[in-house]
């Protein structure tokens, strides 16, 4: 399918579009850490007018920049452990940005994220956006502890770490004295710059094939410490596309439903680790909280997509016979997409790799799968397709598996290779002067 044709079809551009990804991509960001997020939406609105100002990009890289910084900080997650060092932050966040996003090359400001500034380097557009990043989370480090503008650039002035612009800092100030709109919409409690700044980022040229990027990008976040759950993630969506197209559904149902199972199992953030990969079968409270993923699935991507790929997503444990969760649905009660994802995830639960147990051989998972449709759980028909076809869907969503754990593999082989480089190392080489906001 051709990017711009699906994008003409204005039944899928209700089914999700640039606002709604981004919105999804936000939501998902602030279960991961919502004070980081609060911080980088509002530097993220200093930068979009002070880019609309001065113009040091064209619009469509503008609007990029804006949101790579709301992205900026999510390194210091790697491996579900903070990193306060800034080196090896900027190596994180790069080596995610470049290899698990559509950002691919253009994540390059990153590396330039709270280094110093070197002197006559300003023809490299990487270094000058990287520094401004660093310039825009200063100011709302300064506002968050309620220095006036004078204040705020009394210290960048004479900030000990040289890691801002002198110009940037020159137009940054001239920019916020003339326009005092900038911090008063930041300090009102209506939140009007999360908007303003939104659709600033949802004007650039999009295609669909970044849109699901995102999408991807939101599971990788997810996933940055543990790659299995990331390949169940994929595999559904893909087992339940292969299956949405033998049951003869329209395109844009098709689209749902692997939308759907890209998103399903996003409510995992919410539980806690140690429950996730728990090495055994999960019993009582764990078994319950391990459960509610699928309520926090839908409370996570409710107004993000439509009410069909909600329902969707948040119905791949419901059974025919009223044996699922978390509502005990029957067969009348659930669509044929929603009987679609159920098989797509457990196929794929059988396939993929777990802490607590092996892969499946194909033999056994088909044994599985129909003993579950003559016990009137599964949908006899979907679970036919999957038989009937069974190598050549298993084989699409090993591809998929593949090319997705590759792209994790490059990012942490990236990450490794830089955080052992001298050069990079050398562009932080100052004494950390910065407060750390979120643990006071």
């Amino acid at each position: 399918m051709e990017g711009n044709s699906i994008r003409k079809n204005s039944n899928i551009i209700y089914y999700f579009n640039d606002n709604t990804i981004l919105k999804y991509l936000r939501k998902v960001l602030n279960e991961i850490n919502n004070q980081h997020m609060d911080s980088s939406m509002k530097s993220a609105f200093i930068l979009k007018r002070y880019l609309e100002k001065y113009k040091p990009l064209d619009d469509e890289e503008s609007r990029k920049l804006v949101l790579l910084c709301l992205l900026k900080d999510i390194g210091v997650f790697y491996m579900d452990k903070t990193i306060s060092n800034n080196a090896l932050a900027a190596a994180s966040s790069y080596s995610f940005l470049k290899n698990c996003s559509p950002f691919g090359d253009f994540a390059r400001p990153i590396l330039f994220y709270k280094s110093k500034y070197l002197e006559g380097n300003d023809d490299n557009k990487y270094h000058s956006a990287g520094l401004l990043l660093a310039l825009v989370n200063q100011i709302i480090i300064y506002n968050y502890q309620e220095y006036t503008i004078d204040e705020m650039f009394d210290l960048i002035k004479n900030d000990p770490r040289g890691i801002f612009h002198p110009d940037q800092i020159k137009k940054m100030y001239k920019l916020l004295n003339n326009d005092p709109d900038i911090l008063d919409k930041l300090n009102s409690s209506a939140s009007l710059y999360i908007y303003e700044t939104s659709k600033y980022i949802s004007l650039a040229n999009y295609s669909v094939e970044e849109l699901l990027g995102f999408v991807d990008t939101t599971n990788f976040s997810f996933e940055f410490h543990n790659h299995e759950t990331l390949a169940h993630t994929v595999t559904v969506a893909k087992i339940a596309e292969e299956l949405a197209k033998r049951s003869r559904l329209t395109e844009g149902q098709i689209l749902e439903i692997k939308l759907a199972g890209l998103v399903h199992d996003i409510g995992k953030i919410r539980v806690p680790r140690e429950i996730l990969t728990f090495p055994g079968k999960l019993e009582g409270e764990m078994r319950d909280e391990m459960r509610k993923h699928v309520v926090y699935t839908r409370e996570i991507i409710e107004g993000c997509f439509s009410y069909k790929i909600v329902d969707i997503a948040a119905n791949h444990h419901e059974k025919l016979d009223g044996s699922g969760y978390p509502n005990g649905l029957t067969e009348i009660d659930l669509s044929v997409a929603d009987k679609i994802i159920a098989v797509a995830d457990i196929a794929s639960a059988l396939y993929c790799k777990r802490s607590y147990k092996k892969s499946f051989d194909d033999d056994l998972i088909k044994k599985i799968l129909k003993e579950d449709a003559e016990a009137g759980k599964l949908d006899k028909r979907i679970v036919k397709h999957l038989m009937d076809d069974f190598d050549e869907i298993m084989e699409e969503a090993k591809l998929i598996e593949a090319e997705v754990l590759d792209k994790y593999q490059k990012m942490q082989d990236e990450y490794e290779a830089l955080s052992k480089s001298e050069a990079l190392f050398q562009l932080f080489d100052y004494e950390d002067i910065e407060e750390d906001i979120f643990n006071d």
